[in-house]
């Protein structure tokens, strides 16, 4: 493993002893850019009726984007498992592969 593939490896473990505290959310307006970083854990973002990200549990989020049900979940040595539902909320529109 290469050095920058074990600092990878070696971050997601440590973001994962405590998962949504290391967040960042940038908007932009007229009058300059709206940029939060680490304010308490994160919990909630909805935009408008097709994006919908929620904590579930302390290692558990679910999201809805567009027609696709996704539940996310951070195991405590950093692997990340997905599993993704599409046509939950709507009918399927677009492509989905395994790649």
């Amino acid at each position: 493993m290469n050095d920058k593939n074990e600092n990878e490896a070696e971050r997601a473990r440590r973001l994962a002893a405590s998962p949504g505290h290391e967040w960042r959310l940038l908007a932009h307006r007229q009058s300059g850019d709206v940029d939060v970083k680490n304010e308490g854990v994160f919990d909630e973002l909805v935009v408008d009726h097709w994006l919908h990200i929620e904590q579930f549990g302390e290692r558990e989020w679910w999201m809805r984007v567009g027609d696709a049900r996704i539940l996310v979940l951070v195991q405590s040595s950093g692997d990340v498992r997905v599993d993704v539902e599409r046509g939950f909320y709507a009918p399927n529109l677009g492509t989905t592969t395994d790649e």
